[in-house]
């Protein structure tokens, strides 16, 4: 049976180009990772695409905040 997850991701998958590809070896406490697909598949969620979205997500936090301390930075030259 397919995951409602997986039949999102092929029609999202649908007419894109494939990224590039990344291994991760990331050793976690077994309950720790057990929990984590758990909720994945409660939530219909891909747990790969849930790792992409986090790392997406830090780095347009780091993009803005960045940005953030530009603008507070020529504000004070200004002065």
């Amino acid at each position: 049976m397919m995951r409602s997850y997986e039949r999102r991701r092929g029609l999202e998958m649908e007419g894109q180009r494939k990224g590039e590809k990344a291994q991760f070896n990331i050793r976690m406490d077994r309950e720790l990772l057990e929990n984590y697909r758990s909720f994945c598949d409660r939530n219909g969620l891909d747990p790969q695409r849930q790792v992409i979205n986090f790392i997406k997500r830090l780095l347009e936090a780091e993009f803005d905040f960045q940005e953030k301390l530009w603008q507070v930075l020529m504000e004070g030259e200004g002065r």
